[in-house]
């Protein structure tokens, strides 16, 4: 028996390479292909070039909408394509206009909080259109069960593809964690995390200065707090690398830090900081954002207060290569994206 077609269609700034878009590639590409490894034809494309020639995809028989923004073609499409068949996918709060002030956009770049809520508005109004959702943790499935007539609002949440889990379990065994170089590592992916880094700027100030010999590396585009500029000779900036050389960049430090703002927006943002990182055999240090906090791992430290943060930096790794190594295997089988996949399957084609 064929198997359905299933087509992606991410609204991504990135035109010419959505897969280099990190949500486009967890939510679009990592289902694709573990789709198309089980017999089933699927492709990805853009809002943008979907609606320029709707009729060239209409023959597939489901379309995953990620990010849907709406426009005059988009709800012609959905409106005129059988409900079963269209599903919106979210991995942020970025659809509640209610929220705009808690977005990135509004808090660190400064943008217009009028403009940005119309970009939301976009969103949601698109996302009305809907009857089924898909998203990346439980929060975002409450709002979207919240805000929308959704018959159904499930949470798939995004899974590690093959490739960036093997090379992560590559540097895992050229990498012991008692040999890694530097001692804490950050990992930001763009400026809007500065506020994140000043948020444990006073734990970080004093684990540096408990121990000359713990370094930091700081890969990314963030500002470095004042009060650390004394421990210069401690912190390293690293380069920019791309997606699938990061497990070799993670693999040279033994904690990696995640910390979020506790705001109702980074509470609905997926926990892919902490799995990333645990399968380099990293331990990390990170905000229990409920994405997060489902995970109980010895790689793994919850911090919500300043008392907290500060003991779990200068706490010692006390396991063995061992266990660090089961540990991280663990995390590997219940994050993969064929598993994800299997999920998706059974809740929006073998129904």
């Amino acid at each position: 028996m064929k198997k359905p077609s299933i087509l992606f269609v991410s609204n991504t700034s990135r035109h010419a390479r959505p897969y280099y878009d990190p949500s486009t590639r967890y939510r679009c590409f990592n289902f694709a292909q573990s789709l198309s490894a089980k017999g089933y034809p699927t492709a990805c494309t853009t809002q943008a070039i979907f609606q320029k020639q709707t009729q060239v995809f209409s023959n597939y028989d489901y379309f995953v909408f990620h990010r849907p923004a709406l426009t005059a073609e988009l709800a012609e499409f959905i409106l005129s394509t059988p409900t079963e068949r269209v599903i919106a996918d979210f991995d942020d709060l970025n659809f509640s206009v209610i929220h705009a002030i808690e977005t990135p956009a509004v808090r660190t770049r400064s943008e217009n909080v009028s403009t940005v809520s119309k970009s939301l508005a976009k969103i949601a109004g698109a996302a009305s259109l809907f009857t089924q959702f898909s998203s990346s943790t439980t929060p975002l499935a409450r709002h979207l069960s919240t805000l929308f007539s959704a018959k159904k609002s499930v949470v798939i949440p995004n899974g590690i593809d093959p490739t960036f889990a093997g090379i992560s379990e590559m540097v895992r065994e050229r990498n012991p964690v008692s040999s890694r170089p530097y001692t804490f590592a950050y990992f930001p992916g763009t400026a809007s995390h500065n506020p994140d880094l000043q948020m444990i700027e006073e734990p970080m100030r004093e684990a540096l200065a408990s121990d000359s010999s713990f370094k930091l590396m700081i890969a990314g585009p963030v500002k470095i707090p004042d009060s650390l500029s004394q421990y210069s000779a401690q912190i390293h900036k690293a380069e920019y690398v791309a997606f699938h050389e990061l497990p070799n960049l993670m693999a040279k430090s033994k904690f990696v830090l995640g910390p979020l703002e506790d705001t109702e927006f980074n509470q609905c943002k997926s926990g892919l900081k902490f799995f990333e990182a645990a399968l380099s055999g990293c331990t990390v240090v990170g905000s229990p954002i409920p994405d997060i906090d489902r995970f109980e791992s010895i790689l793994l430290r919850k911090c919500k207060t300043t008392k907290e943060w500060k003991e779990a930096l200068i706490a010692p790794i006390l396991h063995s290569e061992e266990s660090l190594e089961e540990a991280a295997k663990l995390v590997d089988l219940d994050v993969s994206s064929e598993k994800q996949t299997a999920k998706w399957i059974s809740e929006f084609i073998d129904q």
